[in-house]
């Protein structure tokens, strides 16, 4: 039986305001979210979502480690790292407040003091190593140009990963999911046998 008590119900109340901390963000923006909304929308006060995260700041990187953790269970789960990358794109169109996150996070993370800035680090290390290995398992293969620097065009796919986020953002009439896709189709080619 599973063991009840202040920790698991800590846990769960933790949990609790962070799924609608999520929910929020996702509607109103991470500017428009207040603590006071978070709480709301769950029936606390914003006193008890500082006892549980010691600022909004805490609060909000969570929320990213988070949606980042379930966007990368998806990605590693799918058979094709690429599809994965484009479906991923596809589904941040459902989630325009957690995007905003993500990129003014990313943005204030340049600075090492930035309480993000070792999880921006690591993120980007562990995805461009994810894409690159992809890569070489295609060039072993035979389909992917061997001349590729793999850990390069890694870097370049998330960078315009990243870019088109951005410009999504500000013009929702662009088709990110469709604007990555033919981005990996350029850079990796598309004919078997490849030198």
């Amino acid at each position: 039986m599973k063991k009840r008590g202040p920790y698991a119900k800590g846990q769960e109340r933790r949990n609790e305001i962070l799924r609608a901390a999520v929910e929020v963000i996702s509607r109103e923006g991470y500017r428009g979210a207040s603590l006071s909304q978070i709480g709301r929308s769950i029936g606390i006060d914003s006193a008890h979502i500082i006892y549980y995260f010691s600022s909004r700041e805490m609060l909000l990187q969570e929320v990213l480690r988070m949606w980042d953790e379930d966007n990368a269970a998806q990605l590693t789960t799918g058979e094709d790292v690429f599809a994965g990358l484009v479906e991923g794109a596809r589904r941040n169109t459902n989630s325009p407040g957690l995007v905003q996150l993500y990129t003014a996070f990313a943005a204030e993370a340049v600075d090492a003091s930035h309480p993000a800035h070792e999880f921006f680090q690591a993120r980007f290390a562990v995805l461009q190593s994810y894409i690159a290995d992809e890569i070489r398992r295609r060039q072993a293969a035979g389909i992917v140009a061997a001349a590729l620097d793999p850990d390069h065009a890694a870097m370049m796919l998330i960078a315009q990963s990243d870019g088109l986020q951005v410009r999504w953002l500000v013009d929702r009439s662009i088709d990110m999911a469709a604007a990555l896709e033919t981005e990996i189709e350029l850079l990796l080619g598309n004919g078997e046998g490849r030198k």
